[in-house]
């Protein structure tokens, strides 16, 4: 009944271990049902198994008999939401302390380890292909089956039915990847917990509840880490819908405002001092009314330019298809950056309101609230992650020397055949011809390919690297990225072999950017493929100041020198190229049998880096020609303190979880926010 949706081909005999979780949990319930009939002898109880069993029957002869598995799955889970339903909602207080009670308890917990430790073994292994998706099929169907119980069970259904929603849509906002929904998901079950049961005076099985949202949360959480897909790669699913879908999407979630707010306003009325309850909350709901209708006009405005981004893509060819460019070229990012505020604001007037109908709350304003704030976290997030990794300016430049594949020494010369020489010219040319072609690919503005067959001197190298890093775009600002990209002989320190036996050191390199850069806030990333670069990545760890990345590599050693079984300097950029350009690898970075392994590091501050942020004058023509002239007195509400992060009050402690994120759990892919990323082994 169970099916692993994104296995890898090769663990689909793994498959079979997904299914102990489900069993334990089916005589979880079982046992449930049975200790609530011996307890109560109600009818309904053995009616309601009768009818689970017969369920059960259908669903396996739908799956395995007349081959229609969807709709065998889709019983079987409805069902089984709608059994784990009725255990929960319907918890007796004399069946609590029952031996039998205890023991479901227990197995409940179990099922919910044993789903745990499947998960994390998926993805430990790599055996888990991660796809875009709002929310998973089995999720939706037992959350059906449970909302289903609570009509069985006649306890406020509709007031369940709707936190049962909400707990749907925090799934959907962590899946998303919006950090505010996993931090709005812990408060909802605070809240369900110890306010929203309490309130509709029912007893709830909460090892039933656990197992229920544990089961299914778990998954979209853990995936935080350990999936590779960015914000707006998750985001994808829901921006490929129709354009009519999207904006049906956004009004429905206007008028579900609408109605919050009007429910909240009707229960404020029977505050006990609603004389001055009312008029305090009329004057809130004007402001609060004003900042939702101008988020409901962004969003939609931001569907339209989807809407165009989707038309272009389906445009272009297949080999040079990607959404982030095409969003960046639309004026997606700087539309998002102006927008950030207006949406982080609408957020805290409904976090205020939910605070002004708290004392006259019920069930039902609890739950649509709690439906509305996951809603605003992955909205705010979504904005939040277009103005931080779309567009952005790049330029680019290659300096490639013949690699001897040994290390320069104070020694004499070295007698190289002339196969390995000739060998030498053709790896120094195909890395010149994959970086041009990279620059090409990625839409980079290219300072040149400099390809150097007799050495490259000091002065020439030092002239042309400060040329570089001064460079500015077509309107005058430097650009937001430099490429820098190296590959020859070094010394044994990684440093860069020159002619008249000089070199290049890292800490020179540094000093040279920091003089151009001089805190303009732009950032530098070496790609390093050379036999001693890794040796850079421990320096780059130990920078402070400067928004500075390493992507390089490390070779294995080869014992001859002229032997074709081990790979050479230029099979790192070969790699890489291909890799950033969406073609398959022979091997892929994990392969414990590469002959080069990837390498990234990052500077201290490197989680600070922003691109350029839009002017107060560009501000204000935007909100003339989007919004009415007489909420523009809102602007300056909006603006307050500058522009720039839209928590400012918060941005500190955001910096700090950044850098501790990328020093205790650096991802795998480090995405640039330019249509490339960096890779490790």
């Amino acid at each position: 009944m169970v099916t692993v949706q994104g296995l890898t081909p090769k663990a689909k005999h793994l498959e079979y271990l997904s299914f102990l979780s489900t069993l334990i949990m089916v005589v979880a319930l079982g046992l449930g049902l049975y200790t609530q009939w011996q307890v109560t002898e109600n009818s309904a109880i053995l009616v309601i198994s009768l009818v689970g069993l017969l369920v059960f029957g259908l669903a396996c002869a739908l799956q395995f008999y007349f081959h229609y598995p969807y709709v065998g799955r889709a019983l079987f889970h409805i069902w089984l939401g709608c059994i784990l339903g009725i255990i929960v909602f319907s918890e007796e207080k004399e069946i609590q302390y029952m031996m039998p009670q205890e023991v479901m308890n227990i197995l409940f917990i179990t099922s919910l380890c044993v789903h745990c430790f499947w998960t994390v073994l998926q993805r430990a292994l790599r055996l888990y292909e991660h796809r875009p998706s709002l929310y998973s099929q089995t999720e939706v169907l037992e959350g059906t089956g449970l909302i289903i119980s609570t009509l069985i069970t006649g306890n406020d259904a509709v007031a369940i039915s709707l936190m049962v929603c909400a707990v749907f849509c925090n799934l959907v906002a962590i899946r998303l990847k919006s950090y505010l929904g996993l931090l709005n998901f812990v408060g909802l079950l605070c809240l369900a917990v110890f306010v929203f049961y309490k309130d509709l005076s029912i007893s709830v099985n909460l090892f039933g509840l656990a197992c229920f949202i544990g089961r299914h949360s778990f998954e979209p959480v853990i995936d935080l880490y350990f999936s590779g897909l960015s914000t707006l790669e998750r985001w994808e699913s829901f921006f490929r819908v129709s354009k009519f879908w999207r904006h049906v999407t956004i009004f429905f979630i206007f008028i579900l405002n609408l109605v919050t707010g009007g429910i909240v306003g009707r229960l404020s009325a029977n505050h006990k001092e609603w004389f001055i309850v009312v008029p305090l909350f009329v004057v809130f709901a004007v402001l609060w009314l004003s900042f939702h209708f101008l988020s409901f006009v962004t969003c939609w405005k931001l569907m339209n330019r989807i809407t165009e981004c989707n038309l272009t893509f389906a445009s272009l060819p297949d080999d040079n298809k990607n959404m982030n460019q095409i969003m960046a070229s639309k004026g997606v990012r700087h539309f998002s950056l102006i927008s950030q505020r207006l949406i982080c604001i609408t957020m805290v007037t409904t976090v205020t309101l939910m605070g002004i109908g708290w004392t006259t709350r019920t069930a039902y304003s609890l739950s649509l609230i709690s439906i509305l704030l996951p809603i605003e976290c992955l909205t705010l997030s979504l904005f939040w992650e277009l103005g931080a990794s779309l567009g952005g300016t790049v330029t680019g430049y290659a300096i490639i020397a013949p690699n001897t594949g040994q290390s320069r020494r104070n020694t004499g010369a070295t007698l190289l055949s002339g196969a390995l020489v000739q060998d030498i010219g053709s790896r120094a040319t195909a890395s010149l011809n994959k970086m041009n072609q990279f620059f090409s690919y990625h839409m980079i503005d290219s300072y040149g390919c400099d390809y150097s067959t007799s050495g490259i001197s000091p002065d020439n190298i030092e002239t042309k690297i400060k040329a570089f890093f001064d460079r500015r775009t077509s309107d005058g600002p430097k650009f937001d990225t430099y490429v820098l990209y190296f590959s020859g002989d070094t010394y044994d320190t990684g440093d860069w072999a020159l002619t008249d036996g000089q070199s290049l050191s890292f800490q020179t390199l540094l000093d040279w950017w920091s003089s151009r850069n001089m805190d303009t806030g732009s950032r530098l990333i070496l790609v390093l493929d050379t036999n001693q670069s890794y040796l850079w990545v421990s320096p780059i760890r130990r920078v402070y100041d400067e928004y500075v990345a390493i992507q390089t590599c490390k070779y294995v050693k080869a014992t001859d020198p002229e032997s074709s079984d081990v790979a050479r300097v230029g099979s790192f950029t070969k790699d890489f190229v291909d890799y950033n350009q969406g073609e398959e690898l022979e091997q892929n970075w994990n392969d414990k049998k590469r002959s080069v392994t990837a390498l990234y590091q990052v500077s201290r501050c490197w989680t600070d880096f922003t691109f350029h942020l839009p002017t107060p004058e560009e501000i204000t023509d935007h909100w003339d020609s989007s919004f009415p002239r007489l909420l523009k007195p809102l602007l300056k509400a909006v603006n307050f303190g500058g522009v720039g992060n839209p928590c400012c009050c918060v941005g500190c402690v955001m910096r700090c979880l950044k850098r501790k994120k990328m020093k205790w759990l650096p991802p795998k892919e480090l995405n640039t926010g330019h249509r490339f990323k960096l890779v490790r082994s």
